[in-house]
């Protein structure tokens, strides 16, 4: 999938020079992001392997391990209103299990670590800096160099309510912050922090985009607010499994970069002159949230070198990544990618590779965002 690959990079290397859907109660449709809950939550000591097929044009496929780490667990269709809303798809059908935490899984990573303490992200959007309206030659893809710098985000407790739901995704935004903006001031585009909304219910959430459909979470471009509702995350599914929520919020996340570098105002122009509904709209939908769902897979990446996440929780991740496609939906709306794709750009191009220029959906070949 995208470029060839060819030897791992370090994760968080330096910048030039230096440096989700959920799944349904029942099935909710793509959501920026998809997830499963799983069937049981205990810690064990089982280990198995995880094989991922990495359709990277042609290649063989190869199996994605993780080094073990000593954290402990604590455990739509995109949708338009006056702007496009990008969401993330629920996880398919809930009697079927993504990976208990008693799942492990060995690996090493031949890689170099380059931690870098940062400021905290601006709040207000530069006065030079501005996006540029292009999507496979947006600057963003510019250097090979750029990937996100390993920061283990301090990330409050999870509690599944409102207040406390809102803390913890401030505290992410601001941790992926940290980790997106030297990247787009490298590349002389603006940055600022986004909303965000963590409403008990969807319902009650006050956005000028509409969020129908089956969704985990979206983000609105109307209002640059990132919509993580309690009851469409699926809390009483996943329970204390505050790295699911957080992988969902790193895909709408990902959205949010793409309105800064110009992405998604270039994706969104196109898709109205082809028509939503179309073939082209339709293929144009699925490379955005590939995208998304790429730059989710570097936050995770980096995130687990970082020991932000277990091994196991890690390989919960992974597992999940691949039960959020277009086929698991209730919906005809082929506008997510089918599992495979939506798990391959997270795992075998995002979480290992950490490149922002691999996660350029706009070059690979249909078949590839399928």
């Amino acid at each position: 999938m995208g470029p060839p690959p060819g030897p791992r990079p370090a994760y968080g290397a330096p910048l030039p020079p230096a440096g989700y859907p959920r799944r349904p109660l029942p099935p909710l449709p793509p959501a920026g992001y998809h997830g499963r809950p799983p069937s049981s939550g205990g810690a064990g000591g089982a280990i198995i392997a995880v094989i991922v097929v990495l359709f990277v044009f042609g290649m063989v496929a190869s199996l994605v391990v993780f080094a073990t780490m000593a954290e402990q667990d604590n455990d739509s269709t995109s949708a338009s209103g006056i702007t496009p809303s990008y969401s993330y798809p629920s996880t398919a059908d809930e009697t079927t299990t993504a990976a208990t935490s008693s799942e492990t899984a060995t690996t090493s990573r031949n890689v170099t670590a380059s931690r870098t303490a940062l400021a905290a992200p601006t709040t207000t959007a530069a006065a030079g800096p501005t996006p540029v309206a292009a999507t496979a030659t947006n600057p963003l893809f510019a250097n090979q160099n750029n990937g996100l710098i390993n920061i283990r985000c301090s990330l409050p407790p999870w509690a599944a309510n409102s207040a406390a739901a809102t803390a913890f995704f401030d505290a992410a935004s601001t941790c992926l912050g940290k980790m997106w903006q030297p990247m787009l001031q490298a590349q002389n585009l603006p940055f600022h922090s986004p909303r965000v909304a963590a409403p008990a219910h969807s319902a009650d959430a006050s956005s000028p985009c509409s969020s129908s459909g089956n969704f985990a979470a979206y983000f609105c471009s109307a209002n640059d607010t990132i919509y993580m509702p309690l009851d469409t995350i699926q809390t009483d599914a996943y329970g204390s499994r505050w790295y699911v929520y957080l992988e969902v919020f790193a895909h709408e996340y990902g959205h949010h970069i793409q309105a800064l570098s110009g992405i998604m105002d270039r994706q969104a122009q196109e898709r109205e002159d082809a028509g939503a509904r179309s073939d082209k709209g339709l293929e144009l939908s699925r490379r955005t949230e590939l995208e998304a769902q790429c730059f989710a897979g570097m936050f995770v990446g980096s995130s687990l070198y970082a020991r932000l996440f277990t091994n196991d929780q890690a390989v919960f991740m992974q597992r999940d990544q691949y039960t959020r496609g277009d086929e698991s939906q209730k919906t005809d709306m082929h506008d997510h990618g089918v599992g495979r794709h939506y798990g391959d750009w997270f795992v075998n191009v995002g979480e290992k590779y950490n490149r922002v220029w691999r996660c350029n959906t706009w070059t690979a070949p249909s078949s590839e965002v399928s």
